[in-house]
């Protein structure tokens, strides 16, 4: 027997014993269908804020006991180790509501919310929001990871989308701290789906995920999510960010300019000077100092970089912005009972260790820590910046806290949703660091940070062919006319170090490639990244001991990369506060796209390295190369 709820757009049925969901899409006919083998459930999957292999690999499917309907609301039970777990189905204009009563069994940490879906008897494409965003047709060999939100293969925005022929389906996490993001591919096919993870050790509160249905087509679902982000009031656009903030205006047409973390023998003055000689009237220069509680540290032999407050206002001067390094997250250890005191705690009762440099190792601190050392410099210290940039604070920050002794958790544990609140409120308070209200951004384009910030990075070269993933603008598609997504930092144009493939052929990142990139920025609308001067550490490769690099304005890959970044901050100029209204992949093999801007400017990029000349209606294009029409 067959139990059915629906509205004028949507049915949803499954058997009584709980098998065979689906959910139909009553205005195009897509029919979704439950993968009951992807409906599961562990212990424990994380550890120090990052899902283990060993979590992932001890996920057990759940079965399904039983469904019932309660005034037209579906209602399915299934068992975890003994344990029943309910789930119920809310029928919206356009799709599905599921929410997960939390399970009376405190030792169940990880479920699925509720599991993966395919379109029957439909070929299916994934979106998927990683770095800019990524489109997958299932193609490559198997693998499988969870990812969180930020970090550089973490989700930058709480959604996905499944593309199938009739429809499409836009899927978000309304409770999506304390979650995970499941990409899988196998014998049985390849799949995308949210899980749930524990709050301080239990699924202590309930758990909601949105099904949207849409046409089937990237846009339609990019658009179905930011709608959803403006429902629940998280984005704010660059015209009221503008009206709060006016030094925000000089963001737009500028060159983002890294200049190395490490002090060089430079008169950085006088080459800033050469910039604006150049054509840049308007450059984000970082880092120019660095913010943070121990300065005693070397990087490749060479200190962190440290200009005075007269070569500031020498080139504040020019128009630039400026900012400091702003590295609070972590801490380094001086064995002092007031550091011990600072750092974030596991439930294991360890600190977590951050991150290393030759000798000198940080450990993660504890964020109302952050927000109390932030309070200060915008007082003190680092007044004279007119934007801030914060290291990982968007990107590898969030998690829990266990200690006991903390000041602002006292005798009890902080939750991941407290210490986000914390994050937030530490990027707001950067936006007064200096005289005006001041840009905020940091590493990672991550949109649990909507509202707080205006600047995140981390994007992916644009191949396509025969990479598994294909980068498509996503988060431009979303988020255009309100954040800024720019290159991480070393990724420069000009600087070819700490380039990255993730395999299995999924997609590589990196810099050095001054053509790809700024077409891609042009495509996205994005400003240009050149590391025009200044001095930067790397590793060698043996252990964590590290190098230096330079770059000098003089040299050949610098002002090639100068001449590539020109017309981009030219378009940026113009577009960057636009929203991007469409989108689309122009060639099969997807190397050839077109994006378009709300004042219609349309931009059409070649990705490929050969010129194309195959595209209905588009000129013939050099390889690695964009027009504005």
């Amino acid at each position: 027997m067959t139990m059915q709820v629906r509205n004028d757009t949507v049915l949803i049925s499954v058997g009584e014993d709980g098998c065979e969901l689906k959910m139909t899409d009553l205005h195009r006919g897509t029919v979704w269908v439950l993968d009951e083998a992807s409906v599961s459930w562990n212990g424990r999957i994380m550890r120090n804020d990052y899902p283990t292999p060993e979590g992932i690999a001890s996920m057990k499917q759940m079965r399904p006991i039983s469904a019932s309907t309660v005034e037209n609301v579906l209602q399915v039970t299934y068992t975890a180790g003994g344990c029943p777990v309910m789930y119920s189905w809310h029928l919206l204009e356009d799709g599905v509501e599921v929410r997960l009563a939390p399970p009376e069994n405190v030792d169940i940490e990880a479920l699925s919310m509720p599991g993966a879906f395919h379109p029957e008897n439909e070929p299916m494409k994934l979106l998927l929001p990683i770095m800019q965003g990524m489109l997958w047709d299932g193609r490559g060999d198997p693998f499988e990871r969870m990812v969180r939100s930020g970090s550089h293969s973490g989700f930058s925005m709480q959604m996905f989308g499944v593309l199938g022929s009739t429809g499409g389906m836009m899927a978000a996490a309304d409770t999506a701290i304390d979650s995970v993001w499941w990409i899988q591919k196998d014998a049985r096919g390849f799949r995308v789906q949210n899980v749930q993870d524990g709050s301080l050790g239990s699924m202590r509160y309930e758990r909601v995920m949105r099904f949207h249905f849409t046409d089937p087509a990237i846009v339609p679902v990019a658009k179905r999510y930011r709608a959803l982000v403006k429902e629940r009031g998280r984005f704010v656009s660059w015209e009221e960010k503008i009206a709060a903030r006016p030094s925000l205006e000089r963001l737009f047409g500028a060159l983002m300019c890294y200049i190395g973390y490490c002090q060089d023998d430079l008169d950085y003055v006088a080459e800033f000077a050469k910039l604006k000689k150049y054509g840049f009237d308007r450059v984000l220069a970082y880092p120019v100092d660095f913010s943070m509680d121990n300065r005693n540290f070397l990087m490749g032999g060479l200190p962190p970089i440290h200009l005075t407050r007269d070569q500031i206002a020498k080139i504040t001067e020019m128009g630039f912005n400026v900012c400091p390094w702003t590295w609070i997250n972590e801490a380094m250890d001086d064995r002092t009972d007031k550091r011990a005191a600072m750092y974030r705690i596991t439930r294991d009762g360890e600190r977590i260790f951050g991150w290393q440099i030759d000798d000198f190792k940080w450990f993660k601190v504890c964020s109302p820590e952050m927000d109390r050392y932030q309070t200060e410099a915008v007082k003190d210290g680092f007044d004279h910046m007119t934007w801030d940039h914060f290291d990982v604070l968007t990107c590898a920050s969030s998690g829990e806290c266990h200690a006991l002794n903390h000041e602002a958790h006292p005798g009890r544990p902080m939750s991941r949703e407290e210490d986000l609140a914390w994050l937030r409120k530490t990027l707001l308070t950067g936006q007064g660091l200096g005289t005006r209200n001041n840009a905020v951004s940091s590493e990672s384009f991550n949109d649990l940070f909507s509202k707080e910030y205006d600047l995140g990075s981390v994007k992916a070269w644009p191949q396509f062919g025969p990479w598994t993933f294909w980068p498509v603008p996503l988060t431009s598609l979303v988020f255009h006319d309100s954040i800024l997504h720019s290159w991480w930092e070393p990724h420069n144009y000009n600087s070819p170090w700490f380039n990255r493939s993730e395999s299995p052929n999924l997609y590589e990142y990196g810099g050095g490639r001054p053509d790809l990139q700024a077409a891609a920025d042009a495509l996205m609308g994005c400003p240009p990244d050149v590391f025009p001067f200044g001095a930067q550490y790397g590793w060698t490769g043996r252990g964590a001991e590290t190098f230096t690099y330079r770059y000098r304005f003089e040299d050949p890959v610098v002002q090639y990369a100068l001449e590539k970044a020109k017309p981009v901050a030219a378009l940026h100029r113009k577009i960057g506060k636009l929203e991007m209204t469409d989108f689309e992949i122009l060639s099969d093999d997807g190397w050839v796209q077109r994006s378009v801007f709300s004042d219609g400017t349309e931009v059409i990029a070649n990705f490929h390295c050969r010129m194309r000349s195959d595209i209905p209606g588009v000129p013939p294009m050099h390889g690695q190369s964009w027009i504005v029409r």
